[in-house]
């Protein structure tokens, strides 16, 4: 009697034993289930590293700077007048082609922004930024001059541009005297406009050598994703680049903020008059360092 008990016994053992296996194995498809329906949708990962074109770039002489260009459409971002040799025109009143900007326009202009007016013409103190409007009616390079009168000297640029879109460029003159700015797309030349730069005033000249401002420098910022095209990028709720900034729809936008504060880096895309896909991230930045938002 005891043998047989013995026996079965054993026998459950070994069928125990047979067990196990499976309800380890069983245990661990569980686990890496609910860790798959942890993990996060549409993540986002910051990577960083030193930013060393800025790092290791001496200390230089102010000179007149050019942004990349920023597309937009002009539908709904209009202006509300325009003003051609002095005389202030409503844009609702304008005819395209005669001094008015308008879709599908089939000349390459060049304008200045300022509040809601676009105009050809504009005094500013050096250093101060001059905001710039440009369209061509084909794609591919153009190229924007600006002359100085004073010295005959020619600054050139060559950007990027999109026949559907307008494009937002930021113009920073350093040097003083009267300019002018001219767009040339091939053979064709815009209208030129005239910007009188002044010598700053002294206590600007005194901001301008800020030892706080310099302690703080900037970071360099980088937004690519691998899904996600012609997105929007908007640092604290202003818009600050685009993924076709650069003139490429490659999923990448690149731009500087200031460093040691937080800021708060929105990215979105647009469907019609809706806004969607937007994520927003904030963090602080340390200067003379290169950030990456990747966005899954």
């Amino acid at each position: 009697m005891k043998s047989r008990s013995l026996a079965m016994s054993q026998a459950m053992g070994h069928r125990c034993r047979s067990f196990a296996p499976l309800l380890q194995a069983a245990a661990l498809m569980m686990l890496l289930a609910l860790s798959v329906q942890a993990a996060p949708q549409g993540s986002a990962v910051w990577t960083e590293e030193p930013w060393m074109d800025q790092a290791e770039e001496p200390p230089a002489e102010a000179k007149t700077t050019l942004s990349d260009p920023i597309t937009f459409h002009l539908n709904g971002s209009e202006p509300g007048n325009v003003i051609v040799g002095g005389v202030r025109y409503n844009y609702s009143d304008c005819f395209i082609g005669d001094c008015c900007p308008g879709p599908g326009n089939s000349s390459i202009q060049l304008w200045i922004q300022e509040d809601g007016s676009w105009m050809q013409y504009q005094q500013i103190a050096a250093g101060e930024s001059v905001e710039l409007i440009a369209h061509t009616p084909e794609d591919g390079s153009a190229d924007l001059y600006l002359i100085s009168y004073a010295n005959s000297s020619i600054a050139h640029w060559s950007i990027k541009s999109l026949s559907s879109y307008y494009h937002r460029l930021r113009l920073v003159p350093e040097e003083t005297g009267r300019f002018f700015l001219i767009l040339s797309q091939g053979s064709r030349p815009s209208s030129a406009l005239i910007l009188d730069v002044l010598p700053r005033s002294p206590d600007a000249a005194a901001a301008s050598l800020d030892v706080e401002a310099v302690r703080i420098g900037e970071a360099l910022i980088t937004v690519r994703s691998e899904r996600m095209r012609g997105f929007d990028v908007q640092v604290n709720g202003v818009f600050f680049s685009s993924d076709e900034s650069d003139g490429s729809l490659d999923g990448t936008a690149s731009f500087t903020v200031g460093a040691g504060k937080t800021q708060t880096i929105t990215v979105f895309q647009r469907k019609g008059r809706d806004i969607i896909n937007k994520s927003e991230h904030a963090r602080s930045f340390q200067r003379d360092r290169a950030y990456t938002l990747w966005l899954a």
